[in-house]
């Protein structure tokens, strides 16, 4: 570190770029808040739709509905 790093006008910078940094933490929080509330509608409303049908040989296996259901639960718990 030298005597240049710490004038005025180099202080001032690294604030305004901290600030810049926390505005833009602050938005993706609020950003993941309402994608998270958005996989929770969204597993409500195709929890109805939710099943199994039949595999291979008769075996159960879960439809579209309850993988895509199972894949956000992963996301949201």
């Amino acid at each position: 570190m030298n005597t240049n790093d710490l004038t005025e006008d180099r202080v001032a910078t690294l604030r305004s770029l901290l600030d810049d940094a926390a505005q833009k933490v602050g938005e993706q929080r609020i950003r993941i808040k309402k994608l998270e509330a958005l996989l929770v509608a969204c597993a409500e409303f195709i929890e109805p739709y939710s099943d199994v049908s039949d595999g291979a040989y008769g075996i159960p296996v879960p439809n579209a509905a309850m993988n895509l259901l199972s894949a956000i639960k992963e996301q949201i718990a």
